[in-house]
């Protein structure tokens, strides 16, 4: 401290007193922590242990789908596409959109992951990590908004001193992160889209929930902003949410309309302002959640048919293919092989709703039989989530047929199995209203503790469905599996996986890159795109990125160059830094472009077209008028 002038003495004073305010602020932050939803954060670990073991389930359905998806985003991320739209191995190096049919949010939140230093399988896995600890906490602020067993909000069961009343809250979000299907979709599927889209359903329930009973309340303009984002995220993380999803949040959106007005506005008439306020405010969220969504879905729909669509709905894909038999929601059996049995229960994975869940559900329904006269405070809510629930899993099975020959669109969902994530979201939540029915009833007390009661129900949750938190196997992370080559090795494996645009005139699995793939020394960015059809010429130099490719040619007569590149909307085309018209080259759907003599610089880049960039700006302009409406909201408010 001798040597240090007064200067340095007032910096490092001035560090540590920004270090201290920091600390302060974080123990502040931490104090204020719910710890039964911290201890939800905690126990979920059980199901997240093997996302933080060594390895990698290539096996699983989706496994290798999870990372080659990632590995694509990501190298259009650092080409310098902020929303990339162009997938660069697929189809034997020709590429895919798939970005444009496959939403990208869950693609997003591994690339955080990405850029902050990890590797692309470590990333995948840590998305599906944070999407059961945030599907988790979302369960356990909804159960506890609903008031249960504090005496807070209509759906209250009775005033429960705390901590208590955060049994039920604590029970839900165990349930959502332990039910089989939950754990199913990461470690059987490994389904990234769909794992990372239970994470939303609890949040956007909250979200309209708060929305709804606030009404014109102080702070209505920043509800609606956070119903509409929550909304909007469900649809940008899974394509069928939209057909899936909304359906149910209609129905939850209906309900809980209906029933703010019950009890205590009997005297409800249609001049009701704060009824009609509450409509307007749950339409305007949903429309604002469309609108939000329209660079991901003007995109889907204007440019989607430009693709074969068969690949997504004929085949394995065929919905008819992939009943649920009634039996197999109770059968325990847990298998790592797909639902190959369409006309028995004789799949290769179960579909089990889970031991625990049924028992509540069960409970719960006893309950509101035994008080269907005097019909506790709760009733409303856990007879909607019986009864959804209920037609949720009838919809999985062979019975339904008639009701989806009857609505051609819901065919986009495949397998009607997916359902389950949207029955176990509300049965988890129809657990939760049954520890706090139990818990009022006193039959959760073990020895006149309650908490005791609702510790072995929570451990019980844990261990019935522990054993399904398991891989199949483990495999090494090795290099090429995180490069073009484990897509092009998929392919090979499985050619009815390939995907074709509407100008690919016949099926292939061989392309001009074949042998590239194969070679010892490939790299991502090596790959030979351009090809000499007429005329003499030698390629000099050739790339290749995530959302551009070219290089450099000399010819010694003129000729035509063949990009191998899919032939899409929104390429753009440059000759020595001037856009040129390119066509298509067939039978392969690629592109090709007429070069004079000489040496000539070719570069192509996926870009934007007038649908794709009506989809930004409505999108933005939605999300600007949303915020600045948050935002500027009186002061008095």
């Amino acid at each position: 401290m001798d040597g240090m002038n007064l200067s340095q003495m007032n910096f490092l004073e001035n560090i540590r007193g920004r270090v201290a305010g920091y600390a302060a602020r974080l123990m502040a932050m931490l104090s204020r922590l719910n710890p039964y939803a911290v201890l939800a954060v905690l126990l979920a670990i059980f199901a997240l242990w093997p996302l933080l073991a060594p390895g990698y389930f290539y096996a699983s359905h989706d496994g290798r789908h999870s990372v080659f998806y990632v590995t694509m985003f990501d190298e259009a991320i650092r080409d310098g596409a902020l929303w990339p739209r162009w997938a660069m191995h697929h189809n034997a190096g020709y590429g895919y959109p798939t970005f444009i049919v496959q939403a990208p949010l869950a693609f997003y939140a591994a690339e955080f992951f990405v850029l902050l230093g990890f590797g692309i399988t470590t990333a995948v896995k840590l998305t599906w990590a944070a999407g059961f600890l945030v599907g988790g906490w979302g369960m356990f602020w909804l159960i506890r908004d609903w008031g249960l067993g504090t005496g807070d909000s209509k759906f209250a069961q009775s005033p429960v001193p705390a901590p208590q009343s955060m049994i039920p809250a604590l029970l839900a979000a165990l349930l959502y992160i332990f039910i089989p299907y939950h754990l199913l979709d990461a470690y059987v599927r490994a389904a990234l889209a769909e794992t990372t889209l239970m994470a939303w359903f609890p949040w956007v329930f909250l979200a309209f929930e708060r929305l709804i009973v606030g009404g014109s309340r102080s702070g209505w303009q920043t509800r609606l902003l956070l119903a509409a984002l929550a909304y909007a995220g469900v649809i940008l993380t899974h394509v069928i949410a939209l057909i899936a999803f909304t359906p149910l949040l209609v129905a939850f959106i209906l309900f809980r309309l209906w029933s703010v007005r019950q009890p205590d506005n009997s005297q409800f008439t249609i001049r009701n302002s704060q009824f009609f306020l509450q409509v307007f405010l749950s339409a305007a969220a949903g429309i604002a959640a469309i609108l939000l969504s329209a660079i991901f879905l003007l995109p889907l729909l204007a440019e989607g048919p430009l693709l074969d669509q068969s690949v997504y709905t004929d085949n394995t894909y065929s919905y008819t293919r992939h009943w649920v038999q009634f039996s197999q929601f109770f059968d325990p059996f847990w298998g790592y092989g797909f639902s190959d049995d369409p006309a028995g229960a004789n799949d290769g994975m179960g579909f089990q709703v889970g031991l625990v869940v049924l028992l509540l559900a069960l409970a719960n329904g006893y309950g509101l039989w035994r008080d269907r006269r005097r019909r506790s405070r709760g009733w409303q809510l856990e007879a909607f989530l019986l009864v959804i629930s209920a037609a949720i899993l009838f919809l999985i099975t062979p019975a339904a047929a008639p009701i989806w020959r009857l609505l051609p669109m819901v065919e986009v969902i495949q397998f009607p199995w997916r359902l389950l994530a949207l029955s176990g979201f509300t049965l988890s939540a129809l657990g939760g209203l049954a520890g706090a029915r139990l818990l009022h009833n006193g039959l959760l007390e073990t020895k006149g503790e309650p908490l005791a009661g609702g510790a072995l129900l929570a451990l019980l949750v844990i261990f019935a469905s522990l054993h399904f938190a398991t891989p199949e196997t483990l495999q090494p992370v090795e290099a090429w599996r995180e490069d073009g080559r484990a897509i092009y090795q998929f392919e090979q494996q499985h050619p009815d996986m390939l995907g074709y645009t509407r100008w690919v005139e016949h099926p292939f699995t061989q392309s001009a890159m074949t042998d590239q793939y194969a070679a010892p020394d490939f790299s991502n960015h090596k790959l030979e795109r351009l090809g000499i059809l007429s005329g003499e010429g030698t390629l000099l130099y050739h790339y290749s990125r995530g959302h551009s490719f070219g290089g450099e040619v000399e010819m010694a007569s003129a000729g035509v160059v063949q990009i191998r590149v899919y032939f899409f909307p929104g390429w753009q085309v440059r000759m020595d830094d001037a856009l040129v018209t390119h066509r298509l080259s067939p039978p392969d759907g690629l592109m090709e472009i007429d070069v004079p003599a000489g040496r000539h610089r070719i570069d192509m880049r996926m870009g934007s077209t007038p649908v794709r960039t009506t989809g930004i700006a409505i999108s933005g302009l939605t999300l600007a008028l949303l915020v600045g409406l948050a935002i500027s909201r009186p002061r008095n408010q």
